[in-house]
């Protein structure tokens, strides 16, 4: 008998639910509709045949409902927790790839994706849109990249042909911070995380870009105005904001358009650092959120490299599909 091919399923139930879904004309992502994102999902995983899928026991019993959802559309195994430490994506990729999957198919927004690329899989992955900023996602059908995720496992593809490993934005501070992002990460004039989510542009100082698409949300969102950069491309892109500089829009959320006032753009190859000399203090955000203080007088230092997670493509495995026909 065949044995099964193994998909690890990680959705961030709280993903699309930043203080930006108040400020703009965004919706609330409730646990339901990520239900029924699911089911999409794996509407197309079940129409291949000897598939399993993998989801991690949590807290508040999220999974454990998916998995009682979609029981009678193919095989879902709850994996369970080996401790009561608190939930993360970061323990539940590790916990997936323990329990034997073979690639992972991560629902969230680019906080989500980045702390899968904080847990270093050794497995393909697979993103799907389902936070506020989508920059690192694949927002095509749902039903069509399960269907690809299947038979990518299935047909044996190669991983290095099918996707490319991931651009990561590596970060160290003068006081010993470390931390990493997979689209962007800002200096804000903020010495408070608050909220976490940046939507006013008057706040920013300067970004770093790994890709700048004016098509989707976000503090990359910008950079798609200047230059635009690709998940493909070799390197990244420095803003510098001020005052008296050339006005660029930006779709801060959806339905949240402003304008920045942009100083100077430097593209950054990948290796290449990029030093903020913080004199002020402040606080930086990692894909669209604050996460790390800085004191006054602090240096930051930036280094975009390609080495997170091998992010599988569909339209890659779809098209190599084709050409064995």
């Amino acid at each position: 008998m065949t044995s099964r091919k193994r998909i690890g399923l990680i959705v961030n139930p709280m993903a699309g639910r930043d203080i930006r879904r108040l400020v703009a004309y965004a919706s609330l992502q409730s646990a339901p509709e990520k239900a029924l994102t699911v089911r999409r999902i794996l509407a197309g995983v079940a129409a291949v045949p000897n598939m399993e899928v993998l989801v991690p026991e949590d807290e508040g019993g999220f999974f454990a409902w998916i998995q009682r959802d979609v029981q009678e559309m193919l095989p879902v195994s709850l994996v369970p927790r080996q401790s009561l430490e608190g939930d993360s994506t970061v323990r539940w990729v590790r916990m997936l790839v323990d329990a034997g999957a073979e690639a992972l198919i991560v629902v969230g927004g680019d906080g989500t994706q980045r702390n899968v690329a904080e847990a270093r899989p050794p497995i393909p992955v697979l993103p799907v849109a389902g936070g506020t900023n989508n920059v690192a996602c694949y927002l095509g059908d749902q039903t069509a990249a399960g269907y690809a995720l299947a038979r990518f496992l299935v047909d044996g593809l190669d991983p290095a042909e099918m996707g490319r490993y991931a651009k990561v934005i590596h970060l160290w501070t003068s006081q010993g911070n470390q931390a990493l992002a997979l689209v962007d990460v800002a200096w804000t004039r903020q010495r408070y995380t608050g909220a976490l989510a940046v939507w006013d542009p008057d706040d920013v100082e300067a970004l770093v870009l790994t890709m700048a698409d004016a098509t989707r949300p976000g503090l990359s969102n910008v950079g798609g105005y200047v230059h635009p950069v690709g998940f493909g491309e070799d390197y990244g892109l420095h803003l510098r904001m001020g005052p008296g500089g050339a006005a660029y829009p930006v779709v801060l959320a959806p339905g949240l358009m402003a304008q920045f006032s942009l100083i100077e753009q430097t593209l950054v190859p990948l290796g290449e650092h990029v030093k903020w000399d913080v004199s002020e203090g402040g606080s930086l955000a990692l894909d669209g959120e604050r996460t790390i203080l800085v004191a006054r007088e602090e240096t930051v230092t930036l280094e975009i490299r390609r080495d997170g997670p091998l992010i599988l493509e569909p339209d890659r495995i779809f098209r190599a599909l084709a050409s064995v026909r």
